[in-house]
């Protein structure tokens, strides 16, 4: 593992709002949606705010294996691992955003309102013109 380039990945999640993701559908295929990144420990774990009920977290509930892509200024970093849907109160109340409440209306304990953790196990970088993929 190259400690530059994976400092250059860890700087670049940390930096990005927005990522894509990629969930495995009813019919076994890949789906990717965009979502918002709440907080990001580097390229070893992300959580996003999203719906209980909507697509991606009834799929993750379904099969936990995700893809995570973020992308800026040409370069890329795509995580591969695995997901887990939180709702205890204490992780929805630390996450929370204000900016959240157009999205639920009930504010932090809002039981739509859920949290998706996701673990990476596998890392693939292009990052200034270099390559590298690498195990967690």
């Amino acid at each position: 593992m190259n400690s530059n380039i994976t400092e250059k990945a860890n700087k670049l999640v940390n930096s990005c709002d927005t990522a894509y993701i990629a969930v495995i559908d009813e019919n076994s295929y890949p789906s990717v949606s965009t979502i918002s990144s709440v907080k990001t420990e580097g390229i070893f774990k992300a959580y996003f705010a999203t719906g209980i009920d909507v697509n991606k977290s009834r799929r993750i509930l379904n099969n936990n294996k995700v893809s995570v892509c973020y992308h800026k200024d040409g370069d890329n970093v795509s995580l591969i691992g695995e997901a887990k849907i939180l709702t205890d109160k204490n992780t929805k109340h630390e996450l929370w955003q204000d900016w959240f409440i157009d999205h639920f209306p009930l504010g932090k304990d809002d039981p739509d309102y859920c949290i998706i953790e996701f673990t990476t196990k596998r890392v693939s970088l292009w990052i200034d013109c270099e390559s590298e993929e690498f195990y967690i």
